[in-house]
């Protein structure tokens, strides 16, 4: 593409070049830049791009956007200077693959937490109903025939573009996108149009990012608000929310498109009552206003609400109540959320990548109501993150669990035991005992080893905090780590005569 074509629509404070350059590609990472690419430079949260130009320069970019003064340009080289390199990415992304939005039915899916899971839901009704369907994901990104492992829940703007453009040039009929809070703020969906937006809930969390909660909810409101923004397509917008999440109102004030509100307590347009709740899955009538019973494979409540969000999207697609029906009842698990690890010791042993407070709460209730014997949990805390968190994820532990045993997470650059301890704080100050209450092992397959053999039959064990990922992040070191495969090795490897030691 031409130069001059590409920064259609940027503000641009000091151009110094050739405008009608030929540009075979742009990227804001270095490492990834070929002859003639154009190179963003982004400020990020430990690099700051403009660092980065003498390298990208030698391998081979022709053109480099910039927030700050650069010295000692190359000759040859274009510059282009604008207020925020962020947003100039998502415009220079939308030029570069032709507004692939526009030419797909796109849905996009925030809150704290069961976007992931809502995202799965959604593609599966949609899928049953006959439609090709693409998704980006906490877990992964399906692009119309292949599976590709993701890097981060919502992509770099210049990433999300062309995987949008990939949908489109594979005959996708729907996009479905998780959005995360972090992608508002820095600009990642900047001038994706959007036909649905749908939000889940809202509870602590990412504060070492937002700084406060109102901050966190503005950030998940500025994806209604901006629905009907610059719209170029003539179908009208749509907005899903949880009305019985207290957030729900304030999103539904920030949007002047049609609303559908779902839920369980209050009285939204699409409805769901617990029929029955056992550790294989969930059944639940749906009034939409048609009534049909649902039952899910999944856990808990929260996965209720997670098939009535999907449910208000299918049904203003005009999918009907069978196909929706048979769309959610053919999810048999989603990686990482709640996951039964199968085992030959009849064991109850589940996965699940709660790592907020409310998150936690949610799956240790859901569990304790199907468990006969003690509710047992594995979890930690990352470092790096809300450090206010910590001792209200140790509160919920010992309120919900009847033992706990903390361990490390993803500890990044901080100290893996003093995490431990602020997390053992909330524990402390609700009076729980180690030893009696709970343990601490810094080394979290340890941790999990020594969940599995206090088990009793009748116990069920939650292992939180990672779910599907598949490392684990120290400050100078990454390691393969996957909770659900080290479950299966500790196993494979000691019988059941070998549990129980502890006690």
């Amino acid at each position: 593409m031409k130069l001059n074509n590409l920064i259609l629509g940027l503000e641009i404070t000091e151009f110094k070049g050739d405008s009608s350059l030929d540009l075979e590609g742009l990227t804001c990472d270095s490492r990834k830049i070929k002859k003639n690419f154009l190179f963003v430079a982004i400020r990020g949260f430990k690099e700051d791009g403009h660092r980065f130009i003498p390298q990208a320069i030698q391998r081979g970019a022709k053109a480099i956007v910039v927030e700050r003064e650069v010295e000692n340009l190359p000759e040859g080289i274009t510059l282009i200077k604008v207020p925020s390199s962020r947003i100039a990415l998502a415009r220079l992304s939308n030029n570069f693959y032709g507004f692939p939005s526009r030419e797909i039915r796109l849905i996009g899916v925030t809150g704290t937490d069961g976007k992931t899971t809502t995202t799965y839901l959604i593609e599966s009704i949609l899928k049953k109903a006959g439609f090709k369907v693409g998704r980006i994901s906490t877990i992964d990104y399906s692009l119309g025939d292949k599976i590709y492992l993701s890097s981060r829940t919502t992509p770099e703007s210049v990433d999300l573009e062309r995987m949008l453009r990939t949908m489109v040039n594979k005959h996708c009929d729907y996009g479905i996108i998780e959005v995360s809070s972090h992608s508002l703020v820095l600009h990642r969906v900047e001038g994706v149009e959007f036909d649905i937006a749908v939000f889940t809930n809202l509870s602590r969390d990412h504060l070492d990012f937002h700084k406060t909660m109102s901050n966190y909810l503005e950030a998940k409101a500025s994806l209604f608000r901006n629905l009907e923004k610059c719209s170029k397509k003539e179908t009208p917008k749509i907005a899903v929310v949880n009305i019985d999440d207290s957030a729900g109102r304030y999103i539904m004030s920030n949007v002047s498109c049609k609303v559908v509100t779902y839920g369980m307590k209050d009285k939204g347009c699409i409805r769901g009552k617990v029929i029955k709740s056992t550790p294989f899955g969930i059944s639940f009538l749906l009034t939409a206003p048609e009534r049909i019973e649902i039952n899910l494979s999944l856990l808990g409540i929260h996965n209720v609400y997670n098939a009535l969000a999907a449910t208000s999207v299918a049904l203003e697609e005009g999918v009907n109540l069978y196909s929706i029906k048979k769309g959610l009842e053919e999810v048999r698990r989603i990686p990482g959320r709640l996951e039964f690890i199968e085992n030959n010791q009849n064991l109850n042993i589940f996965v699940d990548y709660a790592h907020t407070p409310e998150g936690l709460r949610r799956v240790l209730q859901t569990l304790k109501e199907v468990t006969k014997g003690r509710l047992m949990v594995v979890f930690g805390c990352g470092g790096e993150r809300d450090k206010e968190k910590r001792p209200l994820m140790g509160e919920v532990a010992l309120m919900k669990a009847d033992y706990s045993i903390i361990t490390s997470d993803n500890p990044r650059s901080e100290d893996p035991q003093k995490i431990i301890e602020e997390i053992e704080e909330g524990i402390k100050r609700r009076g729980g005992r180690e030893g009696k209450d709970y343990l601490k092992i810094k080394d979290r397959k340890e941790a999990i080893k020594k969940a599995i053999q206090m088990m009793k039959d009748g116990d069920v064990l939650l292992v939180a905090g990672k779910g599907h990922e598949k490392v684990q992040i120290f400050k100078e070191r990454v390691i393969k780590f996957n909770d659900r495969e080290v479950i299966q090795e500790i196993l494979n490897s000691k019988g059941k005569d070998e549990r129980n030691f502890f006690y």
